[in-house]
């Protein structure tokens, strides 16, 4: 069957009214356009086979068609890095709408013209690097560290944002999300550098950013499963 819980998703934060008993499905970093893609990946992934029959003294029935195993979708939401949690963990709306507002701002910075000579080389989400993005072997030029400058103060600022607003709207577990979080800063704050003096490559400099998010993820999910 489809499973039709009470499940969103949002960046460590989602609430949802009437729905306080239920599980929902939770991402560090993943936002609603995020989990409805791997919902929907999982729900395909999910699908299995199945065939009904009735029989009685009259004649009989069959039918058959495609449903959701819930154990292949959870056990696919899980691979792609998702827990399903209590939504006691979830915290307030003001906790999701804070999260979701700081994502958005992180996706417009992004988009801005001035800096594309930063973009053009380097994701806007470091979890999902091409492997162009990787194998490049370009190092930094004295015109581009103006701009990476920039970019490095504006998403300074959506972090600490992040930080505070864990801190402030999670009791239970906003904390350690909170030191997770700045953890993984000081460690990227190292490649930042790494690549400013011109130490490492544009690819070893992406490699390095993706590793220390997936990290941090992981550890993220432990933080929610309690583990």
């Amino acid at each position: 069957m489809i499973i039709r819980n009470c499940t969103i998703a949002a960046a460590l934060a989602v609430g949802l009214a009437g729905c306080a008993a239920q599980k929902v499905w939770m991402k560090p970093g993943a936002g609603m356009e995020e989990f409805n893609q791997a919902k929907y990946a999982c729900l395909q992934q999910g699908q299995q086979p199945y065939s009904t029959a009735y029989v009685n003294r009259y004649g009989g029935t069959a039918s058959g068609g495609m449903a959701t195993n819930p154990a292949l979708y959870s056990a696919c939401m899980e691979a792609g890095g998702w827990a399903l949690v209590d939504n006691a963990q979830s915290g307030s709306p003001e906790y999701a709408a804070t999260i979701k507002g700081i994502n958005e701002d992180g996706r417009a910075l992004c988009r801005k013209p001035e800096y594309y000579a930063y973009y053009s080389w380097a994701p806007c989400a470091v979890r999902e690097v091409s492997a162009e993005q990787l194998n490049d072997r370009a190092h930094v030029t004295a015109a581009e560290k103006p701009v990476y400058e920039k970019v490095k103060a504006e998403q300074d600022d959506l972090t600490a944002r992040i930080i505070a607003t864990h801190r402030q709207y999670n009791e239970k577990n906003g904390e350690a999300f909170a030191r997770n979080i700045e953890q993984a800063k000081a460690m990227s704050d190292i490649v930042r550098q790494e690549y400013l003096t011109g130490k490492i490559s544009r690819g070893e400099h992406n490699r390095r950013r993706r590793d220390i998010a997936v990290s941090s993820d992981t550890e993220a999910l432990r933080i929610m499963r309690g583990t």
